[in-house]
């Protein structure tokens, strides 16, 4: 017995509606802010669990090739995640030396001594440590894109396979390179986020012939945007002089990275400026939270994924 054509149209429809909430979501906030990376990961972990519920509509035979494929796509996209969830653990790190350097500024503010509106030696030690901190992130990041950068799958545009069968296995395997096409531009939009990773823009897959017109226009048009946007900060960067082109990118690292250097020339201001430092601390220490705690649910997911579908293989479905 085939599944319905509507059925994996409707898989497609899904993906689609997914990706025009991400594009709102791009064009609403400040670029790879925690708000998109959140979608991001939410649309990410929508897909596979719309993908393993698919599989049961779709008949397939147990033990077969759909199988290995389905598992090699989840285990590539634990592996990206891995990755990911290592670069917003260290980008975590970073908001507890802001902290302490927040710490010294309140200290050097209460101070009632006469040098109290000045920096104190406390606070310049502090200011270094975030700052080795930040230099050792942006290293240790490059180093993780390198050797994960199979898994990570960093290309903002991702190809059709030109021997791909889409109809085989009831359709089976159109949905997973769609699913393996989003996932690839999601993962490069995480990457942007908390990892050493700066792409050229390129243009986006015409994949409308093969997975219809809604879906093809919704990536078309959120690969766009990430690219113009990417584009937007590379030029603000060099405009700049600055060394962020090539580091992490979430809006709340930046954020909390230009109060840090802006405290440096707060020498008749420590009050306010540790405020500001300490604000941006906390609102990055959040992000990096919810981020990594949406990288567990994933996996967790997916887990459960791959056993239901084992399970289903083995019982002869």
């Amino acid at each position: 017995m085939k599944p319905s054509p509507s059925t994996v149209a409707a898989f497609y429809a899904t993906l689609a509606r997914g990706l025009d909430e991400l594009d709102r979501s791009l064009s609403s906030t400040e670029f790879v802010s925690l708000a998109s990376l959140r979608a991001a990961l939410g649309l990410i972990r929508a897909a596979h669990a719309g993908l393993a519920r698919l599989v049961g509509s779709l008949h397939l035979p147990g033990g077969a090739a759909w199988l290995d494929e389905y598992m090699d796509e989840t285990s590539r996209l634990c592996d990206a995640c891995r990755a990911l969830r290592v670069g917003a653990a260290g980008i975590e790190g970073y908001s507890d030396s802001a902290s302490r350097l927040a710490s010294a500024l309140r200290a050097a503010s209460a101070s009632p001594s006469p040098s109290a509106a000045h920096l104190s030696f406390e606070v310049t030690r502090a200011m270094s440590a975030c700052r080795r901190d930040a230099m050792a992130i942006r290293e240790e990041n490059r180093v993780l894109v390198e050797t994960r950068a199979e898994a990570l799958a960093l290309r903002l545009a991702e190809t059709v396979p030109p021997d791909a069968k889409f109809t085989g296995f009831n359709g089976f395997r159109g949905v997973l390179c769609a699913t393996r096409m989003l996932t690839s531009f999601l993962l490069t939009l995480l990457s942007w986020g908390v990892l050493h990773y700066w792409p050229d823009a390129a243009a986006a897959t015409d994949c409308g012939a093969y997975f219809g017109a809604a879906f093809a226009s919704a990536l078309a048009r959120a690969q766009q945007r990430a690219a113009a946007e990417a584009a937007r900060a590379a030029a603000a960067a060099a405009a700049a002089h600055s060394a962020a082109g090539g580091g992490a990118m979430m809006l709340e690292f930046r954020r909390a990275r230009a109060a840090v250097e802006q405290a440096r020339d707060a020498t008749d201001r420590a009050g306010d400026a540790a405020a500001e430092v300490a604000l941006r601390a906390d609102a990055l220490r959040s992000g990096c939270e919810d981020v990594i705690a949406l990288i567990d649910d994933l996996f967790d997911e997916v887990a459960e994924g791959r056993k239901k579908l084992l399970d289903l293989c083995s019982g002869g479905n």
